[in-house]
């Protein structure tokens, strides 16, 4: 259901920032991209969008990142996208980074509520095609409202996780058991490190330390959260839509591999293709967002048409 447009309400950030975040901002090197960032909020439950205008003429990319983390430390690939001729909306979910609520908890229902939130507010400032960019849990929340949502008409996933389509045991029992508990305990919280390695991921990256330091990271996730997330099915396995879909695949990928990827388009009745990035692992949004930039505005390029 499309929603009717919401008030955005201009955010202006305190400068200067603490310590830790002008050192993460610089190791980052984000400063100068976050100078044209536009930071709003939207609807009433204090949804944080960052926006990244390119002109009025060009298409609406919204991007959603991945578990735990929020949108401004993927400043300079979202200023890349935009320079590259997009309007980029970049969205906090629900008790992440600085948007409001509970630390952590969300739904994926709510999630597609409040992103067709920010297409209607931001689609007038647009050519009208629009285009969702999820990246790792963010490409399965994508997914989710382009199957909910028919003004998107392209999706790019930078790796596909189905709950259809478990990696392995591990994870099916792991899912088995998060769904389990969480109908006893909900408000229980989980460490994500538990299941992700952070510090192995971030290895060598110069933020790698501050950002496994940051406040606003989500490190502990409510069994909510988490069960709703795995328990999710994915209508493009049985059913075609309108949009026209991609995965992003690094095959150096250590959280989902290539195989895993391949896997995934086989199982799907909606036609995915999917795009292996040699040499790439998971964390490319940091460990190379020039490349991965160019991957992105080049897909959207052919399929926004």
């Amino acid at each position: 259901m499309n929603r009717p447009p919401d008030l955005l309400i201009p955010v202006a950030f305190d400068e200067p920032p603490d310590a830790l975040r002008a050192e993460l901002r610089r190791r980052l090197g984000i400063d100068a991209y976050l100078q044209r960032r536009e930071a709003f909020q939207v609807g009433p439950e204090g949804l944080h969008c960052e926006y990244y205008h390119h002109g009025d003429a060009a298409p609406l990319l919204l991007f959603l990142p991945g578990i735990g983390t929020y949108v401004e430390l993927y400043a300079e690939l979202l200023g890349r996208i935009s320079a590259a001729g997009y309007n980029v909306a970049a969205v906090d979910l629900r008790g992440h980074g600085y948007s409001a609520g509970e630390r952590g908890a969300y739904t994926v229902a709510q999630t597609v509520c409040d992103l067709e939130r920010v297409i209607s507010a931001l689609q007038p400032r647009s050519n009208g095609k629009v285009g969702v960019y999820g990246y790792s849990i963010g490409a399965m929340l994508a997914v989710a409202l382009a199957e909910a949502d028919s003004r998107v008409d392209a999706v790019l996933c930078s790796t596909l996780l189905l709950t259809e389509l478990p990696p392995d045991i591990v994870h099916q029992l792991g899912w088995y058991w998060t769904w389990g508990t969480a109908q006893l305990f909900p408000s229980l919280t989980v460490p994500l490190r538990g299941f992700m390695d952070f510090d192995t991921l971030l290895a060598g990256h110069p933020a790698g330390d501050l950002i496994n330091d940051d406040p606003l990271v989500v490190f502990d996730y409510p069994l909510s959260t988490l069960a709703s997330l795995f328990t999710h099915r994915a209508a493009v396995v049985s059913q075609r839509f309108g949009f026209r879909a991609a995965i992003l695949q690094g095959d150096r990928d250590d959280v989902l591999s290539l195989e895993y990827g391949q896997r995934v388009v086989e199982k799907l009745t909606h036609p995915f293709e999917l795009i292996p990035l040699p040499g790439e692992g998971h964390m490319i949004p940091w460990d190379n967002p020039r490349g991965l930039s160019e991957q992105v505005a080049r897909w959207f390029a052919s399929n926004l048409p």
